[in-house]
């Protein structure tokens, strides 16, 4: 796995990514396939001021979207509204994820629900988007994965009544989703982004598979590491080297249930140093082993 060399004692920024605009065009349509990046570790989270709607061509990928880690693979959707905090990665520098995506301005598309028989659920509608997942997938769930298609392929076509079709389906993918994933929960990463200990949480959320001390972590926050322990303790239930197992054993629920990658290469990305590490790890959170987990959830 690839390391960098030194890591300076930041704390982490979230960091806003404007995208193209013009006055006269409120969807930016990008035509280009996009390798996602691979590394070991993340300098940042971002958001935009728009809906990204993206799919994947080939590859698989990670996403993480306010504190909720999915794979994306070949024909699987990504949703991710206005403001949310994210990053998305390859799995594989040998097999990168590559997608396009397709991004709408979130005033037009406000206004255009303003201007529909659909004002009287505005309100719901831009509320709801935060409580969608990161990623669809067609076999779980084909008429929103449907819908996201379609937007796409209006957003191509470049043109006006192309712009004012994927705003509305924007609302109705909403509207459908928001009643199927009503169960999905995002665990928000940090509550208090000046707080030292969420940013600890954040930091291995975006470093699961580094290999850091609690003597790194506390002098990162500027704290002894009793210090450090108890707070995380109390915030969390458990200390921040035990709360980076459980981040790496939850990707590693997704990866098996959603990939074909072997137990041993899942546990090596993830940062286990072992794979007997990894099931023992796995085995004490899930209650049992990777790959009885596998068997049962697919």
């Amino acid at each position: 796995m690839q390391k960098r060399a030194h890591r300076p004692l930041s704390h982490y920024d979230t960091y806003f990514s404007p995208l193209p605009t013009e006055q006269s065009n409120p969807v930016y349509f990008s035509g280009i396939h996009v390798n996602l990046p691979y590394a070991d570790d993340f300098p940042f989270l971002h958001y935009h001021d728009r809906y990204e709607i993206g799919i994947c061509e080939s590859g698989e990928g990670l996403f993480l979207s306010e504190g909720v880690f999915a794979s994306v693979s070949k024909g699987d959707l990504i949703f991710i509204p206005p403001s949310r905090r994210h990053y998305s990665r390859s799995l594989s520098p040998e097999n990168p994820c590559i997608c396009r995506f397709a991004y709408l301005h979130t005033p037009t598309v406000e206004q255009l629900i303003s201007s529909s028989a659909l004002e009287s659920k505005k309100e719901f509608i831009t509320s709801s988007a935060q409580s969608i997942p990161p990623v669809i997938h067609p076999a779980e769930n084909p008429k929103s994965a449907e819908l996201l298609m379609r937007i796409i392929e209006a957003c191509a076509k470049k043109t006006n009544e192309g712009n004012m079709v994927a705003a509305l389906l924007i609302s109705a993918f909403i509207i459908e989703s928001c009643e199927v994933y009503k169960s999905f929960s995002a665990s928000h990463i940090t509550g208090n982004t000046n707080d030292a200990i969420s940013q600890i949480s954040e930091y291995l959320y975006l470093h699961y598979s580094d290999s850091d001390t609690s003597k790194f972590l506390a002098q990162k926050c500027h704290l002894s590491e009793s210090q450090l322990r108890r707070r995380f303790v109390s915030a969390y239930g458990m200390p921040p080297i035990a709360y980076r197992n459980l981040l790496r054993c939850r990707i590693a629920a997704e990866l098996l249930t959603r990939t074909d990658l072997p137990v041993s290469e899942i546990s090596s990305r993830i940062g286990f140093h072992t794979t007997s590490d990894f099931y023992r790890s796995f085995t004490k959170i899930y209650g049992s082993s990777p790959s009885h987990y596998r068997l049962s959830h697919r």
